[in-house]
């Protein structure tokens, strides 16, 4: 160790950090729990190693997006590889990142071609914080299908050469399976309707058919509660509705939130979800609505459609900074007001809510500030919520795949919270 000749001897800076990472809400099969809960402690380390540097070394946004490039590199996840398919059967892939303490946010619809989404969204980010380039021209903060994958191979990031060769390792087989599945129920259910409409028939052996394969379908998942889609995977497999989401603060109490997914199941080609979608998707702030110093960052996962139109990310992260309920109590507020909304249109009402909120750093004379301790919390209305995280007090990553415990037919809501002091060393 080294100390300052004739000054004060130079101190290990030991930079503090929380990560927490979720894998999606809907229905997580058993079978695949260990590929998911290492996939989630992976994404904590990848995080972890950046913020262990330190703010001036590359800082949340950074984090965020090599924890969420892990996930979407795990074939188990509904994100880059191993993406729900499009009607179509290509790889379509939405994600975003937002930095709390500039506001700066950067999201990508609809990609295709792409392995890594979020690639795109952290320099979206990256960029806007840069300010305006040539000419004053401001930096795009929202890019959609071919026209990102063109301006993400422009700013250097490398990409497969076309599409098709994408796609070759993105779609894994377990995908393709799931999908002409889906597209046989879809066949059937729209010739049923045509024969229904048009009086006409077909034969005993096509009817036959077409109900097998949906009788099948719903008889796999005796769980499923009322109000939920009976669309889950044959055999049980995972049904996974949309995003993985990362959030993470540094030592100095920056914090950054971001998602990633393939969408949902058999989705038409060109639409955009939940994990792109400003406000919906991921949140973060260091500042409440009135201008207080107020730490948190949120991921939300879900069939998107009905969860973005009440901006449920920013919702919950406004909540807590507004009364003293506290995070868990934002998550379900929040998740309450969605699944009630989503029975009266006789939606999917499967959704889950990651939040971390921390405490003002610790603010010493002479020295930076430095985090002192986190509150994470987690909500689901699902079946299950695949959630992790790990702080620079903690000997290894925690990760777990909450499952329901409400009866079956219930419109409950689960959840899940913690505080985590960061100013000891080691727990376990």
């Amino acid at each position: 160790m080294e100390s300052g000749m004739g000054g004060e001897a130079a101190e290990p800076q030991n930079p503090r950090f929380f990560v927490a990472v979720h894998v999606g809400a809907g229905y997580h099969a058993p079978s695949n729990e260990k590929a998911l809960r290492s996939a989630m402690k992976r994404a904590c380390l990848a995080a972890a190693s950046i913020l262990r540097r330190g703010p001036g070394h590359g800082g949340c946004v950074d984090a965020v997006a090599a924890a969420i490039q892990v996930l979407e590199d795990d074939p188990c996840t509904n994100a880059g590889r191993g993406s729900n398919l499009t009607e179509d059967g290509k790889v379509e892939c939405d994600a975003s990142l937002m930095d709390g303490q500039s506001g700066a946010f950067g999201a990508v619809g609809a990609v295709p071609g792409v392995p890594n989404a979020i690639q795109i969204a952290a320099l979206l980010v990256k960029e806007q914080i840069k300010g305006s380039s040539l000419l004053g021209r401001i930096p795009p903060m929202f890019l959609v299908g071919e026209g990102a994958r063109v301006w993400a191979k422009y700013k250097g990031i490398a990409l497969p050469v076309t599409v098709i060769e994408a796609d070759q390792r993105l779609v894994t087989p377990k995908a393709k399976a799931q999908w002409k599945h889906y597209k046989a129920m879809l066949l059937g259910a729209k010739a049923e309707t045509d024969i229904s409409s048009d009086g006409n028939s077909c034969n005993a052996q096509q009817t036959a058919s077409m109900q097998d394969s949906q009788t099948q379908t719903c008889d796999a998942v005796e769980e499923n509660r009322a109000g939920k889609s009976c669309m889950l995977s044959p055999l049980g497999q995972d049904r996974i509705m949309d995003t993985v989401g990362v959030i993470c603060v540094d030592t100095e109490g920056r914090i950054a939130s971001g998602a990633s997914s393939g969408g949902i199941a058999l989705k038409v080609s060109g639409r955009v979800g939940l994990a792109a979608t400003y406000g919906s998707g991921c949140w973060a702030s260091v500042k409440g609505p009135f201008g207080a110093p107020f730490i948190v960052g949120s991921c939300v996962t879900g069939a998107g459609e009905y969860l973005m139109k009440g901006f449920a990310a920013r919702e919950c992260c406004v909540s807590p900074s507004l009364s003293q309920a506290g995070p868990a109590s934002a998550c379900m507020k929040v998740l309450r007001t969605v699944v009630n909304d989503s029975s009266q249109n006789d939606t999917d009402r499967s959704a889950g809510i990651l939040l971390v909120q921390a405490d003002a750093p610790i603010e010493v004379p002479g020295n930076p500030p430095k985090l002192k301790a986190v509150e994470i919390a987690a909500a689901y209305s699902s079946l299950s919520f695949g959630i992790g995280y790990f702080g620079s007090a903690m000997e290894r990553p925690k990760v777990s795949i909450l499952r329901s415990t409400k009866q079956q037919g219930g419109n409950g809501i689960d959840h899940f919270e913690a505080r985590i002091d960061l100013s000891t060393e080691n727990l376990p």
